[in-house]
């Protein structure tokens, strides 16, 4: 979805945005395949260049579990804030310039267009947990709730070969 900037109206604009999962490459390529929408409702402000996109996103998805590769059910429903800056506005100064406390949360844009679309993936690959699977004292998974021992057995799972099963083997080896 793209914005042109001349057309943010002088009180903001306010966008529904849906854009189908299976679109967003760089989500594909950090979760895996997923299905659904991404829903967000945001406001535009452009102040002479400087854009400010303010509103909230929500999201089902449904990433592997990292101990057994499960897909594990994960909502998503957080605000977000981004600033933009023209990228024009530090190219043309010296290389020694320094930046404030604030301007070190902005994000540049090029060209007299945004696309939300990419804007909004951005967004949400940062609001993804980084879920580090550990095994309770019961032996589970604290992420899927399965036996960790039942996943390495014979290295092999109901999908077929566990990916560290090799790795399982060389240590039993010794």
């Amino acid at each position: 979805m793209k914005i042109h900037l001349a057309q943010i109206p002088e009180e903001g604009l306010d966008c529904d945005v849906r854009i189908e999962l299976a679109t967003l490459e760089r989500l594909r390529e950090a979760v895996g395949e997923q299905h659904g929408a991404l829903r967000a409702q945001v406001r535009i402000k452009n102040r002479e260049g400087n854009v400010e996109i303010a509103g909230t996103l929500d999201v089902e998805l449904q990433p592997p579990c990292q101990r057994c590769l499960e897909p594990v059910p994960l909502r998503i429903a957080e605000p977000v804030r981004v600033a933009l800056a023209p990228s024009r506005t530090y190219a043309t100064g010296p290389d020694d310039v320094q930046l404030g406390q604030g301007e070190l949360e902005l994000s540049f844009y090029e060209g007299e267009e945004l696309d939300l679309r990419l804007i909004l993936e951005d967004e949400l690959l940062l609001l993804l947990p980084e879920a580090v699977a550990e095994e309770d004292e019961d032996g589970r998974c604290t992420v899927c709730g399965r036996l960790v021992d039942e996943l390495f057995a014979n290295g092999q799972e109901a999908g077929g070969a566990h990916p560290f099963a090799a790795l399982k083997r060389m240590i039993n080896a010794d």
